[in-house]
């Protein structure tokens, strides 16, 4: 019994150690669990509280079409921007000299460029290779145009002159004048002849024969000025004043007269279709047998100029943009938008599905998505939308119309507007929204209170004269209980919700462009005209630290939990500040104009950043500081190590390996000491041969400079020298391409200039030692 007792206590026992020690190991687990919930807390706000030292442009939706000359081949786009023929990522460029107009071939091979001293070039499009070049003085090509086979290119001017030239053979081929100034040129190809309408500024268009070199008829039966030509199957087709006319060219006589009830900007004759564009932006479509057809989907915008390539139509508008369409059972139906010129980007604003709202200078509101940079637009306005904001799927925006809207975003479609607010006596500049309302500041110097989702009323909730000149911005505090507005006045004043006025920051010396409230705390920044950025304390409204701009400040935002602020200004800066340092941590001027708009997303453990300036270019940046800092860690290694082996070179008495690694990384200083021991041996002459022709073969230009650089130094131009006389005779000038070639002879002359100083001195020293030693004799014979 006594055995059994004990057994069963040593049995409770042993339960009960199991169970203390299960506890215990639930205890350890728990903290250890606790303990990386702590590290990835601290981890978090580590990485929250890491500075952004460094960003880079991942996307660029760059202007490429501001007017003039377009033209669509294969469905490459081809348009003449700031003095140059841009196309895909390509740019042909001659010089300083200005690209007036262009053609480009129907093969897509060649393009025929015009500058305006009168230079006309025919260049391969492969290579950008100019194959010749013509003076066309005193003719100045207002159109171009190239035969159907490419054989020929026609050129009118507004001398009534006309340049035929065969680009096979080099030459011209004929030339001849008309009754007026060239306004179009068009090729009429028929069986084996090739003929030429030329349309001209006296309400004429000339029938030219190639074959019998001479002008066989005239079509003057217009009442106006002929805005636009085009040949199908027979048909010469041209528009004026509210008439389209049809012409026979096989018969030379006029077939067909159609009549429209607006004036015709432009047309064209697709798919048995003719289609009107008007000044109003309103399509007029007649089919064969069929009445006209009104598409409206333009609305406001100007249509510019139709063009056809590949079955697809492409529209071109006075708001610059391109619209990509298809004619499908006589409606247009728009497949997609180009935006050729976005001109003075006012704001930005990141959206959902990985948008953005865009605001242009202009009526028409845009989204773009940002995975294929496709856009959409429509008018939300009668004039200039200066600011957008979105919030809870609803896109508010304000314009100089005076008015606010409020749309409801439908995803990448054209959003539907919902209710309209015009209190506002003058331009409406800037708005900033909550859940509640939608707080707006104007020219006409007030703050007003909108209702954000209750539409019974126009008027607004709640209005205040704010400040004693125009206004430039608004905003919510993070907690919706204060407003800051700023102003041209200079000042900043805080609000609260019932628009009674709390306090005034005074400090700034001109106005105040833009204000942002801390995400974490009671501090305020500001970015004025004055070129600083201000910290305020809204405690007491004093300025805790100012950061000195070199331009304007235009706009200012919050980095890294408040500790880092990013600024833009008016000359094309992107500038990081580290505000407890109170320094500029990095600059970026990739914008080349003022930077209106600036706006940032967090999404996971990436930051972005997108720019808009008045230089049409929109940027989205990406935060690129640890992928930097990490490449610029190992490029420091990477130097370590070279500069290890240059020593171990040198201690090897290697000169000559030990220099080419200096040259090859761009180590002046080491290369000069390489080259001091170099002439320090018996057979230097044999080493600094064999360096000069390895320098040659690894790198000409950068071998140049160097020896231009070492030309400058009393201490080394005398290495120099041996160096450029040794391989001068490696150097073929002729082998280079045009740009190289030119580069090579430049830094030649400069060699050829500084080889003469040096002998300069050289005859200088000589003179001066040969007096020396004059007066030396001389004193030896007096004594």
């Amino acid at each position: 019994m006594v055995k059994i007792v004990q057994s069963g206590k040593l049995l409770k026992s042993r339960r009960l150690i199991r169970l203390k020690l299960s506890k215990l190991s639930l205890q350890s687990k728990q903290i250890g669990v606790d303990k990386k919930e702590q590290e990835t807390k601290q981890v978090q706000i580590i990485n929250e509280d890491q500075f952004i030292s460094h960003i880079e442009p991942i996307k660029q939706l760059l202007p490429f079409y501001q007017g003039g000359k377009i033209q669509i081949t294969n469905n490459v786009i081809y348009t003449c921007f700031n003095f140059c023929v841009q196309y895909l990522d390509k740019k042909i460029q001659h010089n300083q000299e200005e690209i007036a107009n262009f053609c480009v071939s129907n093969l897509n091979d060649y393009i025929a460029t015009f500058t305006k001293n009168y230079m006309l070039r025919y260049v391969r499009l492969n290579d950008h290779i100019t194959q010749f070049t013509i003076k066309t003085e005193p003719l100045f090509a207002i159109d171009m145009q190239f035969s159907p086979e490419d054989v020929y290119l026609a050129l009118g001017g507004t001398n009534c002159m006309v340049k035929i030239i065969n680009v096979k053979k080099n030459q011209q081929s004929t030339e001849f004048r008309v009754s007026g100034s060239v306004l179009k040129l068009q090729w009429i190809p028929i069986m084996r002849k090739l003929q030429l309408a030329i349309a001209t500024d006296d309400r004429r268009i000339s029938l030219f024969d190639l074959v019998a070199n001479r002008i066989l008829c005239g079509f003057v039966d217009f009442n106006s000025r002929i805005t636009h030509i085009q040949f199908n199957q027979h048909m010469l087709v041209s528009s004026c004043n509210k008439y389209i006319k049809f012409w026979d060219t096989s018969v030379q006589k006029l077939t067909e007269t159609v009549e429209f009830e607006i004036e015709i900007e432009t047309f064209i004759y697709f798919k048995n279709t003719l289609i009107i564009g008007t000044e109003s932006g309103d399509l007029h479509i007649k089919q064969q047998n069929k009445k006209i057809v009104v598409d409206q989907q333009f609305n406001g915008q100007q249509i510019l100029k139709f063009m056809n390539c590949n079955e697809k139509l492409y529209i071109v508008t006075s708001e610059l943009h391109i619209y990509v369409t298809e004619l499908v059972s006589g409606q247009i139906q728009q497949q997609k938008l180009l935006l050729g010129y976005n001109d003075e980007i006012l704001h930005v604003k990141f959206i959902k599905n990985n948008q953005l709202l865009l605001a242009t200078n202009s009526p028409f509101m845009k989204i773009l998505n940002l995975d294929n940079l496709e856009v959409i637009a429509w008018k939300a306005h009668y004039s200039v939308i200066m600011c957008c904001e979105f919030i809870d799927d609803l896109i508010v925006t304000a314009s100089k119309d005076n008015c606010v809207i409020i749309f409801k975003y439908k995803g990448f479609k054209q959003p539907i507007e919902l209710h309209k607010y015009s209190g506002h006596s003058d331009d409406v500049i800037s708005i900033d929204v909550n859940s509640k309302y939608i707080a707006s500041v104007s020219k006409d110097k007030s703050l007003k209170l909108w209702d954000l989702k209750n539409y019974q009323s126009e008027q607004s909730l709640k209005t205040v004269v704010a400040h004693e000149k125009e206004m430039n911005c608004v905003r919510f505090s993070p907690n919706n209980k204060l407003i800051a507005t700023s102003s041209q006045d200079r000042l900043i004043k805080l609000w609260d919700e019932n628009l009674m006025n709390k306090m005034i920051l005074k400090g700034h010396k001109r106005g105040v462009w833009d204000i942002q409230f801390s995400p974490i705390e009671k501090i305020l920044a500001s970015a004025s005209g004055d070129n600083t950025i201000k910290l305020w304390n809204l405690s007491d409204g004093s300025i805790i630290k100012s950061f000195q701009g070199v331009a304007p400040q235009l706009k200012v935002s919050w980095l890294a939990r408040g500790s880092e602020l990013i600024s833009t200004d008016s000359i094309g800066n992107i500038k990081l500040w580290n505000v407890k340092k109170q320094t500029c941590i990095n600059t970026f001027s990739q914008h080349t104009g003022k930077i209106y708009a600036l706006d940032i997303k967090r999404e996971n453990q990436d930051i972005f950043i997108v720019t808009g300036a008045n230089d049409s270019n929109l940027i989205l940046w990406k935060d690129k500081t640890e992928q930097v800092t990490q490449q610029q860690q190992l490029q420091q290694h990477e130097i370590k190590i070279k500069l290890q082996t240059f020593q171990d070179f040198m201690r090897d008495k290697l000169y000559l390996d030990a220099a080419f690694i200096a040259f090859q990384n761009n180590y002046i200083k080491h290369f000069i000491q390489a080259v001091t021991e170099i002439y320090k041996q018996v057979d230097y002459d044999n080493v600094v041969s064999m360096l000069s022709q390895k320098m040659v073969k690894e790198d000409l230009l950068k071998f140049l400079q160097l020896l231009i650089t070492l030309n400058q130094s009393k201490k080394t131009y005398q290495a120099a020298q041996h160096l450029f006389y040794y391989s001068i005779k490696l150097i073929n000038v002729n082998e280079f391409k045009d740009e190289k070639r030119e580069l090579v002879k430049k830094l030649l002359q400069q060699l050829k200039y500084l080889t003469s100083k040096c002998f300069d001195r050289l005859e200088n020293n000589y003179s001066s030692q040969f007096l020396i030693k004059f007066m030396i004799d001389k004193s030896k014979i007096v004594v």
